[in-house]
């Protein structure tokens, strides 16, 4: 057993006061004694240790068996066991570290205890991962020191590669061989250092000189090293060769300066940097991609250039024939108008005439009858005539047979002597009576015969008058048909008169709002031709090197364009839809 008589007092009270971590334990692996160093290491980690080693209990150690600190506690038993020199260890419980020296306590050659010496191994690794960083750093940039005065101390491989001198070239030197002269005398350099000893870190891109003149810019920074009481004791820089960057920018800058001018005439020859070369190769396959578009818009800019001043033309004449078209059906439509006006009235006028013939057709109707009453009258008149004739000739026989008896009566009074003188006077007034009713009835038969003869006429001309009036009904009957059928006609012609100058009136609205259409249609052409100006200017302002200049593009190709116009065989067709001259104002190029 080791116990507290093995130890001598003054021995305890060392190991009490060293700020060493002691823990001793018996050959079992109980734990004997904790100083108060290791007693203060083991309550600060005491709640992050119970996480993991839920036995472990601070108030307890004592009297424990070291085995609350291994979760397989068989292996350290035996590694312990064979243990007969110092073994190192480093054991992590959860988050935390501890460096562990295990010493076996030996008397004769057997064990009776152990010594283990704690330690947190926390800035020990710290110290490890920051050599590592430092290192790491090291391999990938270049690293300087100086003391606060500026003079170099050291410099790694990758600095002195990147200034081309050797360590025994620049050590012991002063930080401003590294600046340009100038510089490093103004008041600027001066703050700069001032700054840094203040401990203020300064870092940016700057300008270095190396062996021979040799420039060289760096991304940099200049750290302030500080002691435990916060004085700034050295200078380190860390830096980054970033030489071929900035000249890889600084080349692209000036590209698109001169590219930003207009001039796409050159390219990037000067190689780069193995990291920068594609950023070369693309400036100048994107320098050739921009002077082929722009020469192909140059191209397309002469082209459209001449298109839409042919367009701008062409709608210009459009414009005018379109106002001459408007001006036409305007005038067309009114013409149709006063047309429609008269075929109206003619066909009032015809309707009348139609009242007026079938009034003529009645009334002629009417005549006929009036000429067969008539003709019926003198038929009549005519036997009238005939009886009177045969009562005239009766009253002649009767006078001849008076005038005979008259005759017999004077012969008889002859005969008589004087006594027939009276009655011969009487005879011969009888038969001279008879003598005048004779004549009489001779005048009276030939007035009749002539009445008869005048009758006869005058019933043949009623006759004659009977059928001219009958045929004169005919033919007003068939003027009355022509005139129903011209009435119809005119009727229809006035219908579809009224529906042409609608058609007309409105083709008259849509050719004028066309008209104004195509006055926005040339103001939009005007426009896109200024445009087009306006875009081809801006396109001479470039320098494409051996592409074609814009304007000599377009003039290359007008002659081509000339004949060949799609606009131009648009508006020779809305010329012949038009009926326009084929060959006046300059319309055989449309």
């Amino acid at each position: 057993m080791f116990g507290q008589s093995r130890v001598s007092r003054m021995q305890t009270d060392s190991l009490k006061v060293i700020t060493a971590n002691i823990m001793i334990s018996d050959p079992d692996l109980n734990i004997r004694y904790m100083n108060k160093a290791v007693m203060d290491l083991l309550k600060e980690a005491e709640s992050d240790l119970k996480k993991e080693l839920p036995r472990f209990e601070f108030s307890k150690l004592i009297g424990s068996n070291i085995d609350i600190f291994h979760k397989t506690p068989s292996h350290q038993r035996n590694l312990l066991a064979a243990l007969k020199t110092q073994h190192k260890a480093t054991i992590w419980v959860g988050h935390r570290a501890f460096d562990l020296i295990v010493t076996p306590l030996l008397d004769g050659g057997k064990t009776t205890g152990f010594v283990v010496e704690w330690a947190n191994a926390k800035e020990r690794l710290q110290n490890l991962d920051y050599q590592a960083q430092m290192a790491a750093i090291s391999r990938s940039q270049g690293i300087i020191e100086f003391t606060t005065d500026g003079e170099i101390v050291t410099a790694n491989e990758n600095f002195l590669k990147a200034i081309d001198y050797r360590l025994d070239e620049i050590k012991g030197r002063n930080h401003s061989m590294l600046v340009n002269q100038d510089y490093a005398k103004s008041p600027e350099y001066r703050q700069f250092w001032d700054a840094l000893r203040r401990g203020e870190v300064q870092s940016a891109e700057f300008t270095r000189y190396g062996k021979n003149g040799k420039v060289v810019v760096i991304n940099a920074a200049y750290n302030p090293i500080l002691d435990s009481n916060g004085k700034v004791t050295k200078v380190v820089k860390f830096a980054t060769d970033v030489t071929e960057r900035v000249n890889a920018v600084n080349a692209i800058g000036s590209a698109l300066t001169r590219l930003a001018d207009g001039d796409l005439s050159f390219t990037l020859d000067t190689p780069f940097a193995p990291d920068f070369e594609g950023l070369r190769r693309t400036m100048n396959e994107a320098l050739t991609q921009m002077r082929n578009t722009l020469g192909s818009v140059a191209h397309s800019t002469g082209q459209i250039d001449n298109g839409t001043r042919e367009i701008s033309q062409s709608a210009e004449d459009l414009s005018k024939r379109t106002e001459q078209q408007a001006a036409s059906l305007e005038e067309t439509a009114a013409a149709l108008d006063q047309i429609t006006v008269n075929v109206s009235n003619a066909s009032k006028r015809a309707d009348e005439a139609r009242h007026a013939a079938a009034t003529a057709s009645e009334n002629a109707l009417r005549s006929g009858k009036v000429v067969d009453d008539a003709v019926g009258a003198m038929s009549r008149i005519e036997s009238s005539s005939n009886q009177i004739s045969n009562i005239i000739g009766v009253i002649d026989e009767i006078a001849f047979q008076t005038n005979l008896l008259a005759l017999n009566a004077g012969v008889e009074a002859a005969r008589a002597g004087e006594a027939g003188k009276g009655f011969a006077v009487v005879a011969q007034e009888v038969r001279e009576l008879a003598q005048r009713s004779a004549q009489a009835a001779k005048e009276i038969k030939e007035l009749i015969r002539n009445s008869s003869n005048e009758v006869s006429t005058g019933v043949k001309l009623v006759s004659e008058t009977g059928d001219a009036l009958r045929t004169i009904q005919q033919n007003i009957v068939a003027v009355n048909e022509h005139m129903e059928a011209i009435t119809s006609s005119a009727r229809e012609q006035a219908t579809g008169l009224s529906e042409v100058n609608s058609a007309v009136n409105q083709m008259d609205q849509v050719t004028q709002q066309n008209a104004a259409m195509v006055e926005e249609t040339n103001a939009a052409s005007a426009s896109l031709a200024q445009e087009t100006a306006r875009l081809r200017e801006l396109i001479e302002k470039f320098r494409l090197g051996n592409a074609a200049a814009p304007r000599q593009l377009a003039v290359a190709n007008a002659t081509h364009r000339a004949t060949s116009s799609p606009a131009r065989s648009m508006m020779a067709k809305v010329a012949r839809s038009v009926g326009a001259p084929a060959q006046s104002e300059g319309w055989s190029e449309f």
